[in-house]
């Protein structure tokens, strides 16, 4: 590990699209491996300008990778202000200039009268117009981990991960289109949160059908628990949704996170997103559904198809984004069978590239779908998705959940299928009311591809193109006449006769 000791404004270059590098290392430290925790004890301080430093290191010579963040936390007060740390205006009032500044004011909730003006339209007391300045809600997460940074003792201070999280976060709030909602217009349209517009829940939020004054269905999805894990969740969730937009991916409405003035218990404010309502509900409601016909499972399965492959290949040059929780009941489907993929509140943005094509991270998802090399290692990848999709895609084909497999067998479903293949009993795994509709050549290609999905070694699993596009072969060998042979079996277990 490195401390650069010199993190500054003017050590940070800009090439010609602004994106930034750091540029100097000569005060730079290797840390020892044995040290990384505690750092390094120096007798004497050397390192950045006095209105960039650690206290604690300047003071007792205790060096450590807080250092660094100190001084990064300077470094976001002089981007939000646009003047520099040791600006005359700051020293006036203490030789550590800006950081000392930014302390006080925020304490006394006067930072906003430093804000740089070019970035900032005051319309009143506390208000941005969202267009040009900050949005209150990304303000607030960007003050909040700058003023983190700048505290006295280096344990007090976030660690470097806190803090991406948190400008990611900002950055997430802060959106051209203000997707707001109010507190009071949530309410409104779903009665108070009434129990009969109750439709579900999750493990972290409520979910309520709505009517908005605009006469526009939605659903408000109401963070039920308070802890820091489910409001990350939370706004993760949020994040995907404001920054990846597509036909198959659930689409936001908005958000709300303000406090409720009648509610006493309401400390942290209500979370809620506000998502667009599929009317169909989720897919594993209609698994074992006969009128569920092939055709548009496939379709369903093209269309989540395209939603992986716009988030496992970037989504246009943004961050890759692994979902971690592929199952059916976060499949959501609308008026004309239309798939959407929603729940990202698991989901992590990556920056997977050859060079590195793993993650390692808390292990989550759900029991059934979870990739078995990711449980066991803890190494994720965009190919754990995969192995989820490939569950999903069996699950379409038998007309069962994994989990019923499970309730009734034992062992989940990805088990059940290894054994039939392995028998040769590919057939016996197709649900009985699909049996004569499927033609067999679409079954084939269908069953070929989804059982590659579940391969244990990840690098042999498909990529989502490559699944897309056998997904594709499978519908086109699927001929319109089965719709035709479908209805003459239906006609035949009713006991009528059919001449050819």
């Amino acid at each position: 590990m490195i401390i650069n000791r010199d993190i500054r404004s003017y050590n940070i270059g800009l090439d010609e699209n602004l994106k930034p590098k750091i540029i100097e290392f000569w005060l730079s430290l290797y840390l020892p491996p044995n040290q990384e925790d505690e750092g390094l004890n120096l007798n004497t301080f050397v390192g950045t300008i006095s209105s960039y430093r650690d206290p604690e290191y300047e003071k007792y010579g205790k060096l450590n990778k807080k250092s660094d963040v100190y001084s990064f936390g300077v470094v976001l007060f002089e981007i939000l202000c646009g003047k520099q740390a040791k600006d005359k205006l700051y020293l006036k009032e203490n030789d550590k200039g800006l950081a000392y500044v930014a302390k006080r004011r925020f304490s006394e909730g006067t930072l906003e009268n430093i804000i740089d003006p070019l970035i900032k339209d005051e319309i009143g007391k506390s208000s941005f117009i969202l267009y040009r300045g900050p949005n209150k809600d990304s303000l607030d997460t960007f003050t909040k981990i700058a003023n983190q940074c700048l505290e006295e003792t280096q344990d007090k201070r976030p660690t470097m991960d806190d803090v991406v999280k948190e400008l990611e976060k900002a950055l997430s709030l802060q959106s051209k289109a203000n997707p707001r909602v109010s507190l009071e217009d949530i309410k409104l349209a779903t009665q108070n949160f009434q129990k009969d517009k109750y439709i579900g829940g999750g493990g972290f939020a409520d979910v309520y059908k709505g009517k908005l004054q605009d006469g526009n269905t939605i659903v408000a999805k109401r963070l039920i628990k308070r802890p820091d894990q489910e409001e990350h969740r939370f706004f993760t969730e949020l994040q995907i949704l404001l920054e990846y937009k597509h036909e198959s991916v659930i689409g936001l409405v908005g958000y709300c996170d303000e406090n409720d003035e009648n509610d006493e218990n309401a400390e942290k404010g209500e979370k809620i997103i506000v998502l667009e309502y599929a009317s169909k509900g989720s897919l594993d409601g209609y698994l074992d559904k006969a009128h569920l016909t092939w055709k548009k499972r496939l379709n369903i399965c093209i269309d989540v198809a395209n939603a992986l492959d716009f988030f496992h290949g970037g989504a246009g040059g943004q961050a890759k984004v692994i979902h971690r929780d592929i199952k059916t009941s976060n499949i959501l489907l609308n008026d004309n069978w239309k798939a959407k993929l929603a729940d990202f509140g698991l989901s992590l943005k990556t920056h997977i590239t050859q060079g590195r094509d793993y993650v390692i991270d808390t292990r989550c998802g759900t029991k059934g779908y979870f990739d078995p090399l990711y449980h066991e290692s803890g190494y994720l990848t965009i190919e754990s998705d995969i192995y989820s999709f490939g569950v999903v895609l069996f699950e379409i084909l038998c007309g069962r959940t994994t989990n019923s497999t499970y309730k009734y067998d034992g062992h989940y479903l990805q088990d059940f299928i290894k054994n039939k293949f392995e028998e040769g009993k590919h057939d016996e795994v197709v649900f009985d009311e699909l049996r004569e509709e499927i033609k067999q050549k679409s079954l084939a290609t269908f069953q070929k591809i989804a059982y590659q999905c579940l391969h244990l070694q990840s690098e042999k699993r498909p990529t989502i193109k490559e699944v897309l596009t056998e997904l594709k072969k499978a519908m086109k060998f699927q001929p319109l006449v089965a719709q035709f042979l479908r209805n003459n079996h239906a006609r035949r277990r009713n006991g009528h006769h059919h001449s050819r």
